[in-house]
């Protein structure tokens, strides 16, 4: 076998050096994986640039690879193997070798390379593809899934769609690049932009063929006498704004059975036959990514590599990781909008382009490009999107600027609303229309059961909104929401979905001075935000909220207050919760004494959370009594499980486990319950304390259905995990026990501390697990589960547990 005969003298013992250092020795010796890929590069008398544009990959990837420095990911290994002229039937040892799959000594002899045909079947091959003045960034996956496709016998037309900006166009020329071989009679690049009637789009396709004009000679028989049966792919860019030309297109498919159509389009052509190709953003660092492993996304390689076009000397380091990570973000991994954002720093720093995505509005108009010789719709964003602006009937641009006032996604009942003022069948059947054009114009993203707006996309249709439109369209936003949400109470997976929009009504109804609606909605997301982490934000829009006139009867505002002071202490705020819990303890005591016991419960836990024991305490006991009196408004489980936790942080463990058994017998046993969630992870502590590790299993696998409801309860949980693990002195649980406590910290960020008691242990265990680990292995850890969801730390935790 002809590859795998030159592979099969390759040894693992060639290090990098030797490699480099060998370079202009005989390479027929011992050649390694590289040194074979480099030879026979030149052989085909390429450069490593050409080969990375056929590639996908940098010329310094290409680089790396030759020098053994790198070993190439599949995708990548294939397309080598493409550009390479590889035959059929040695690719498979071909790519085993690129990858190590096995090792070199067990393939079986064969040729060597010299035996291969030097000259590969895109040597001569004529085209007319456009060489790129910048760079290609590495979109691999996407070139190997587009050249794929091409290669199947039964896609004959595939359209490269998406949202303006996406990087169709590179995409498609880098595509082609590597097709050369599989089209030895032509590869013809057609750009369309400057076009907009079909006959003309169609003319110009014949032109650059090479079909010449003859009269009453039907077109599909001038190219089927052209082309014949030759194999030749077309590459028309820009279709959206001549899409009637598709007809045409499917006619000269149907006359030349060797030709294929690659097309960019920000609309689908929907011809018989089309497969569709949905262009996705460049990869983006996952939150936490550290400064040094950034340039291993697309996003990232795209905005350094255009802004060292004018700084050199970029680099992204611990300095301005963050606002790089934030301008990406912003821009959601758009192409176009990077490469314009890279341009944009000509005239300010990173940290001040950030500020001004964060902040200001009509940034879609700020971020453009200096150069002359772009066309007027790559300068700038807006410009971009008004391509496809322009091109959609008035009623569909006026649904697009009507759903600028989504923040985030939205169902179609949610757009109907705010597009037509009604969610009847007639509303909804206008705004499925609407919807429709807009994602064929690659305007809105579609999403299961749901559609959303890209950011550039929505602050441009918010910028081409009247006043009036603006007015209209948050009031209808705003009534939609507010009542949604009263539909949607106790339904906390609902009101996640629709979380942002929710916030967005509801500040709306605050800035109009909305009273009543401000404050119904802040009581309907309280626990909502109690749960989920969202306590900062919950207890300034209350206090806003508290803050509007209007008159509130005693029991609506005692429930406000007591909201308030209990997202307060979870913001460690212990004075505004102070404040708020004296105002509502005031109400009670004159108009509603019944509420006291649920209030003194909540001033005991606010206590407990700041250390504060002996007071407590005061507080627990006269709630328990008042509890007893009136069960019905408050379960005395709940300040009886308290005063457990008062004795567990005060050294009293016998007294402790007392009062967690008189609170078990108390508390309900049905459904998911925060106290429950308390009670069984409080009692795993005072076994771990005993040393039973029996009774700690148990009592974190009973916690565990309840705390996966609040997303802080997970956070003591999982403290208490750690501990479980620890008690068992093997390096496995040492690592694992460590994961659980990155984890917590990494869910705290946007949360608060823990109580005093638990903070401790987190002290100690992290100490304990540390000496057990080595510092690289600890890092990298601790890296990796900081960035954890509260979902996939309780599914690496619930397998650790059930071992």
């Amino acid at each position: 076998m002809l590859i795998e005969s030159c592979l099969q003298r390759v040894t693992h013992s060639v290090t990098i050096s030797v490699t480099k250092r060998d370079r202009t020795m005989d390479e027929t010796a011992t050649p390694s994986f590289g040194a074979w890929v480099r030879r026979r590069r030149r052989a085909l008398d390429l450069t490593q640039a050409e080969l990375g544009r056929r590639t996908g990959a940098s010329a310094a990837t290409i680089r790396k690879i030759e020098a053994d420095e790198r070993r190439p990911s599949r995708e990548l290994a294939e397309l080598l193997a493409t550009a390479l002229a590889v035959p059929a039937d040695e690719s498979a040892a071909f790519l085993r070798a690129a990858r190590r799959v096995v090792a070199v000594e067990h393939l079986s002899p064969a040729a060597g390379p010299a035996a291969l045909p030097l000259s590969p079947p895109s040597v001569g091959t004529p085209h007319n593809l456009p060489a790129p003045l910048t760079s290609f960034v590495n979109r691999t996956h996407d070139v190997a899934a587009v050249t794929t496709l091409l290669r199947r016998s039964d896609v004959r037309l595939l359209t490269l769609v998406g949202p303006p900006g996406i990087g169709k166009t590179r995409l498609s020329v880098q595509a082609a690049e590597v097709l050369l071989p599989d089209f030895p009679d032509g590869v013809w690049f057609i750009d369309l932009a400057s076009i907009t009637d079909p006959a003309l789009a169609l003319a110009t396709i014949a032109r650059q063929v090479g079909v010449l004009p003859l009269a009453d000679v039907p077109l599909s028989q001038r190219f089927r006498t052209a082309l014949g049966a030759k194999r030749v792919l077309l590459v028309l860019d820009n279709c959206e704004q001549v899409v009637d030309v598709a007809t045409d297109i499917g006619e000269l498919l149907r006359a030349c059975k060797g030709l294929k159509v690659l097309a960019t389009s920000r609309v689908p052509l929907h011809i018989y036959g089309e497969h569709e190709y949905v262009t996705p953003p460049l990869s983006l660092p996952p939150p936490g990514t550290l400064p040094d492993q950034m340039t291993a996304f697309e996003a990232v390689q795209l905005f350094v590599t255009r802004t060292r076009q004018h700084r050199p000397a970029f680099v992204v380091d611990t300095a301005n990781a963050g606002d790089v990570a934030d301008i990406l973000y912003r821009l959601q991994g758009i192409p176009l909008a990077i490469e314009l954002a890279a341009a944009t720093l000509r005239r300010m720093s990173v940290a001040e382009l950030a500020a001004a995505l964060r902040s200001q509005t009509g940034w879609v108009e700020m971020v453009q490009a200096s150069a002359r010789d772009l066309p007027p719709r790559q300068r700038t964003l807006s410009n971009a999107i008004a391509w496809s602006y322009d091109l959609i009937d008035p009623d569909s641009r006026a649904c697009l600027r009507h759903l600028a006032v989504f923040v985030g996604s939205f169902t179609l009942d949610a757009a109907a609303a705010v597009c037509t003022g009604a969610t009847d069948a007639s509303g909804r059947a206008l705004a499925q229309s609407w919807l429709a054009t807009l994602t064929d114009h690659s305007l809105v993203t579609p999403e299961p059961d749901r559609w959303r707006l890209l950011e550039m996309i929505r602050e441009f249709a918010w910028n081409q909104m009247t006043t009036v439109e603006r007015t209209q369209a948050q009031e209808r936003h705003a009534r939609y929401f507010r009542d949604l949400l009263a539909q949607s109470a106790g339904q906390p997976e609902a009101i996640e979905k629709d979380h942002d929009n929710y916030l967005a009504a509801l500040h709306r109804s605050i800035d109009q001075g909305e009273t009543a609606a401000a404050l119904q909605m802040c009581s309907a997301l309280a626990w909502f935000w109690e749960t989920h982490g969202y306590v900062r934000e919950g207890q300034a829009l209350i206090r806003r909220s508290l803050a509007l006139q209007g008159t509130l009867d005693a029991d609506q505002r005692i429930n406000l207050l007591f909201k308030a002071a209990n997202l307060s202490w979870q913001c460690y705020d212990f004075t505004s919760a102070d404040e708020f819990a004296r105002q509502a303890i005031e109400i009670a005591q004159a108009e509603q004494p019944a509420r006291l016991a649920a209030l003194f419960n909540l001033v005991g836990r606010i206590n407990i959370e700041r250390g504060e024991f002996s007071q407590a305490e005061t507080a627990l006991q006269r709630s328990k009594v008042l509890a007893h009196q009136r069960p019905d408004l408050l379960n005395p489980g709940f300040p009886t499980l308290q005063l457990g936790e008062v004795a567990w942080a005060c050294g009293d463990l016998v007294t402790a486990q007392a009062l967690f058994d008189e609170a078990a017998a108390l508390l309900p046993d049905a459904g998911p319950d925060l106290a429950r969630a308390i009670l069984h992870t409080d009692r795993a502590e005072i076994a771990l304390a005993h040393g039973d590790t029996t009774t700690a299993r148990r009592e974190l696998l009973l916690a565990l259905p309840h705390v996966r409801q609040h997303e802080r309860r997970i956070r003591f949980w999982l403290v208490t995990l750690a501990g479980w693990l620890l008690a068992d002195s093997t390096q496995d649980n040492a690592t694992l026990s460590a994961q659980c406590l990155a984890a917590e910290e990494g869910l705290g960020e946007r949360g608060v501390p823990l109580s005093p008691i638990y903070r401790t242990l987190i002290a100690q265990r992290r100490q304990r697990a540390r000496e057990r680990i080595d510092a690289a292995q600890w890092s990298a850890l601790w890296r990796t589960a900081r960035t954890w969801t509260p979902q996939q730390a309780l599914a690496c935790a619930e397998t650790w547990l059930n071992r």
